[in-house]
């Protein structure tokens, strides 16, 4: 998957390409009908598939305030890779960025991206004060704008702020649901010992802006202060680290 940074609007994009747009924090299964439209559209067009997203976090520009996410940069860069996105196209967020005109935003950005079709979520917003909707990207935009309807479980939008909801409550095998695959965490082995044929190991967190689930006793695994402690046939070394599915049966 090819990277392209955007920290201005002095860019240009060679590769013509089908994207859609969002920050994706969790890749869930409402971002994966948005990602399986585009690497199809792409295919049918003969194009690249691009998806385009912010950096740093807008949420975190616009409150003031460093928030908790479900998967760092990093590992959700891994997960749209995994889903066969051909480039990944991130936006600078600043407060300038939070303070442009909806219409401008287009102007200076999207319309400058060799974009032949644009594939947005039903309720996706944008500009100042998000007052830039779908409707505003078919009058302004140079592209063809498609819009993703919601998808629901149980009759209830999923979105990543419901998904970070449920992992406070310590609801993962609903989060696992939500997502379409087993949520996991990196972690770092801070003790290993054996527990009879096994090895019993701790671990904490490796990521530290990812929001912290809820102390209990699971299926896998227990979780007290921030430590992880589960059985494993593999005696890993002090300070290694451990790609945990947390819910894995």
């Amino acid at each position: 998957m090819k990277k392209i940074l955007i920290e201005n609007t002095d860019f240009a994009i060679r590769e013509r390409s089908v994207a859609c747009i969002g920050y994706f924090d969790s890749v869930h299964l409402g971002h994966q009908d948005l990602l399986k439209k585009t690497i199809a559209e792409a295919e049918r067009l003969g194009l690249k598939s691009a998806l385009i997203c912010f950096r740093p976090d807008p949420s975190d520009i616009i409150s003031g305030k460093k928030n908790k996410h479900i998967f760092s940069d990093r590992e959700r860069e891994n997960i749209i890779r995994d889903f066969g996105i051909d480039i990944l196209m991130i936006i600078s967020f600043d407060e300038e960025l939070m303070k442009m005109d909806a219409e401008e935003f287009i102007e200076m950005y999207l319309n400058r991206m060799n974009i032949e079709e644009l594939v947005s979520g039903f309720d996706f917003s944008f500009g100042y004060k998000g007052s830039g909707n779908n409707e505003l990207l078919k009058e302004h935009g140079s592209f063809r704008s498609i819009v993703i309807p919601e998808h629901s479980h149980y009759g209830k939008k999923i979105s990543s702020s419901r998904i970070k909801s449920e992992l406070n409550k310590g609801n993962l095998k609903l989060v696992d649901k939500l997502l379409g695959y087993h949520y996991y965490q990196n972690l770092k082995v801070i003790n290993v010992s054996q527990n009879g044929s096994k090895w019993l190991i701790e671990a904490i967190q490796k990521e530290k802006d990812i929001i912290e689930i809820k102390d209990g006793a699971y299926e896998s695994f227990t979780l007290e202060n921030g430590v992880f402690r589960f059985d494993s046939d593999i005696p890993y070394e002090i300070n290694d680290p451990v790609k945990f599915y947390v819910n894995k049966q």
